[in-house]
């Protein structure tokens, strides 16, 4: 999103002023990025071994941003108790259930 041109007191633009909003702005991009870099979107499968697989409710799939699969499965485990919750890469040969899948944050 860029910011309207500051102005100096001619009317002008103040281009040091608008090279420092600039220059923070990139700062804030950089970290956010670097920040989300270091996390992966995992698809969390979670499977009710109570009921047969056959029967709607048996699986339910989470999205969620992650550093490990462990970290993933952290996530979604108090939203699905007495479940076995396995995670795979959102990238992967599991993508095509993202846009099913609820979003964990």
């Amino acid at each position: 999103m860029r910011k309207s041109r500051p102005k100096g007191d001619e009317g002008q633009i103040d281009l040091l002023a608008w090279l420092a909003e600039i220059e923070a702005e990139q700062a804030r991009v950089s970290l956010v990025n670097a920040e989300r870099s270091v996390r992966r979107g995992y698809l969390v499968f979670a499977t009710d071994p109570g009921i047969h697989p056959d029967i709607e409710g048996y699986r339910r799939i989470y999205a969620t941003e992650a550093q490990t699969p462990a970290q993933a499965i952290a996530k979604v485990k108090p939203l699905a108790e007495r479940r076995r919750l396995r995670a795979f890469l959102a990238t992967g040969t599991h993508r095509r259930h993202l846009a099913e899948a609820t979003w964990v944050d």
